[in-house]
């Protein structure tokens, strides 16, 4: 069962401590807040520059970590929102918006997680593991190639594929190929324990995690990656199709991703009409 929000969302600022290269791609930004209302692994925040910088609409953003009210992001730039937060520096300010938005399920008893994200997808799923992780927990991390790889917040926890087996450190190992093919090649057929399946990532990716997960009967929640004009349902502008699984007409609908997401279970969407869906990013 997707868990459901505890923390009510407060606005608070952000003072910038860090905005820094992880990877060719990846930037991590950490901030200190003003109030830290604390954020469960999948939610999210919304984030908007100041002064003369503020832009129009407040960008969503998942959260990697948050300790003693640093609060980190992981982005990579896309668009003019994310090149503005690219030239941030030490001592600048932020407003945030959060948490917001429906978390990964808290650990279930005896059932192992499988973790899968790929790119800026990593952040909910390496904060899962990092706070709820157990033993038997595997996290799996897909990217260009190993320049794009965030090697230091990957640790032996973590099983790496990439497209393009180029600039792979030498004391650091890389499957070249799909993320969940790499989850197939690592956890046989034959294993017969039951696992749930928690993925973030590009809608391809999402898709194949989601059929992996229904051929091994795993159950399975992903973590969509919608752009969010508001945050919280009011604008629609992140909407998303979902089957009615307590209707017997497999009807669907539109669901907000800000607010009946951004976590999903896997056998709600309806993947025939998401996988087409190709949306402009606005950013």
């Amino acid at each position: 069962m997707i868990t459901r929000p505890t923390n009510a969302a407060m606005r608070s600022t952000g003072r910038v401590l860090a905005n820094e290269q992880v990877s060719s791609g990846l930037i991590r930004l950490d901030m200190q807040l003003d109030l830290c209302p604390g954020f469960e692994p999948g939610q999210f925040a919304m984030i908007n520059l100041t002064g003369a910088m503020e832009l129009v609409f407040s960008r969503p953003f998942s959260i990697l970590a948050v300790q003693d009210r640093v609060l980190s992001l992981l982005y990579r730039v896309v668009g003019r929102g994310t090149r503005a937060m690219q030239q941030l520096r030490p001592d600048d300010n932020l407003t945030v918006l959060g948490p917001l938005g429906r978390p990964f399920s808290t650990p279930a008893e005896k059932l192992p997680v499988v973790l899968i994200g790929g790119g800026v997808g990593l952040p909910p799923v390496w904060a899962w593991l990092k706070q709820y992780g157990r033993p038997d927990d595997i996290g799996f991390f897909g990217a260009r190639d190993g320049a794009d790889v965030p090697w230091d917040l990957l640790d032996d926890r973590w099983r790496i594929s990439v497209d393009n087996h180029r600039q792979v450190p030498a004391d650091r190992a890389a499957w070249q190929g799909l993320v969940p093919d790499l989850v197939a090649k690592e956890i046989s057929p034959d294993d017969h324990q039951s696992r749930l399946v928690m993925a973030c990532g590009p809608i391809p990716l999402l898709k194949a995690a989601a059929d992996l997960a229904r051929d091994r009967h795993w159950p399975c929640q992903v973590s969509l990656e919608e752009h969010m004009g508001c945050g919280y349902g009011a604008c629609k502008g992140c909407v998303v199709p979902v089957i009615d699984l307590n209707n017997t007409q497999d009807s669907w609908r539109n669901a907000t991703c800000c607010q009946d997401g951004p976590v999903f279970s896997a056998e709600s969407i309806d993947w025939s009409s998401y996988s087409r869906h190709d949306f402009d990013v606005i950013d």
